[in-house]
């Protein structure tokens, strides 16, 4: 079974890989009777297939309830491998399970996943206990990337047969665009503006380094320029107040939720997509970029080497002169803009979610022969 609560209309990392998963698994093994908990708000399309049952959840998947009492929340059908695909795992499985771990950073980083001190002092206890628990107790880790399978192997040494990197993939809706002059006049709708633009796509947090490329983009010295800032959420304030006082206030786009569609098309039409984060577990928007024949300026953390293959361009991690200069280039350089855009889609190919899917589903038949194991050791 699979807690997919993180599946809503609303995009998100977690939620598109758990999406995948859901939509495949079934196919795959029509055999085997899935149960899927969902939230609330969640498509009605999960539950379609003939071997799927749907349970919806009324407590939220990064919320308390499922922390402390995680077989409380619903039905879990005897001797079922429960997979928690979101990073934490919460108390009272009694049978096999297997935990999707993304990345470590609240361990490693945690004021980088939180620039509020108050909330800082919520959440890290709760996600460093959850991802905690999820490595003494699951059978088995899927991660999503080579690197952040080499940082949970330093925690829990043991564990080398029991952590597989299942690698994220783009969606077939990020392709490139058929005509680009259309796609950038649909883009100009979106953002309500003709004006070229750098995208960026997730989260007001620190390590997304999204002040640093503000920065950036007031050191090109390019007027007719914005740079437009995709979140799942609505934002602060913090990056306005930013680019007021670099004085590109009126180049700064915010939009939140963003349909996956409009977020395509921006993607088609944007000069490139700048990801200089200072962590990742993975790189979802670089990947989605290339997919989409979007140009990458992204900084060089192994998780996004890993994903930009060579097909995109890699700036020092916190460093502003660097990234400055890529995004001159960038938009000076028709030739260059050309490259890229034909590289990415190539470079994206690699990635499948069919694979992850098969590749998951023969991990949750091992994890069903051995039936549920005792908690381990780690060094967290």
């Amino acid at each position: 079974m699979i807690d997919a609560r993180y599946v809503r209309d609303r995009p998100s990392g977690i939620g598109n890989y758990t999406t995948a998963l859901v939509e495949r698994l079934p196919g795959l093994a029509t055999d085997v009777e899935f149960t899927f908990w969902t939230h609330r708000e969640s498509p009605r399309s999960l539950g379609d297939a003939p071997n799927v049952k749907c349970h919806v959840v009324k407590a939220e998947a990064n919320g308390p309830a499922t922390l402390a009492a995680l077989n409380r929340l619903g039905p879990i059908p005897s001797g079922a491998v429960f997979h928690a695909p979101y990073n934490i795992m919460g108390r009272g499985l009694r049978g096999p399970s297997v935990a999707t771990i993304h990345d470590l950073m609240w361990f490693d980083c945690p004021e980088w996943c939180e620039g509020r001190p108050l909330m800082r002092k919520i959440r890290r206890p709760f996600y460093t206990t959850g991802i905690r628990w999820a490595l003494q107790n699951a059978n088995h880790v899927l991660t999503v990337s080579q690197a952040s399978a080499a940082r949970l192997l330093a925690a829990a040494p043991g564990m080398r047969d029991r952590i597989t990197v299942t690698h994220n993939a783009a969606s077939d809706a990020f392709c490139p665009p058929t005509d680009l002059a259309q796609a950038q006049s649909a883009a100009a709708k979106i953002i309500g503006s003709d004006a070229p633009y750098f995208l960026m796509v997730g989260q007001d947090q620190p390590y997304k380094a999204q002040d640093l490329a503000i920065r950036a983009l007031a050191e090109t010295g390019l007027t007719d320029t914005k740079i437009v800032i995709v979140q799942r959420l609505s934002g602060t304030g913090r990056l306005q107040t930013i680019a007021d006082d670099c004085g590109v206030g009126k180049q700064l786009v915010q939009r939140s939720q963003i349909s996956q569609p409009k977020l395509v098309t921006l993607l088609q039409a944007s000069l490139g997509l700048l990801q200089p984060s200072l962590v990742e577990g993975f790189g979802m928007p670089a990947l989605e970029a290339m997919a989409s024949g979007c140009p990458v300026i992204a900084s060089d953390i192994a998780p996004l080497i890993e994903v930009l293959g060579g097909a995109g361009v890699h700036v020092p991690a916190g460093s502003i002169a660097p990234l400055t200069e890529a995004m001159r280039r960038l938009h000076d350089d028709e030739t260059h803009r050309q490259q890229l855009r034909a590289a990415g889609p190539e470079r994206a190919m690699e990635f499948s979610w069919d694979r992850t899917a098969r590749r998951t589903l023969d991990i949750y038949r091992h994890a069903s022969e051995e039936g549920p194991i005792p908690p381990r050791v780690v060094h967290l």
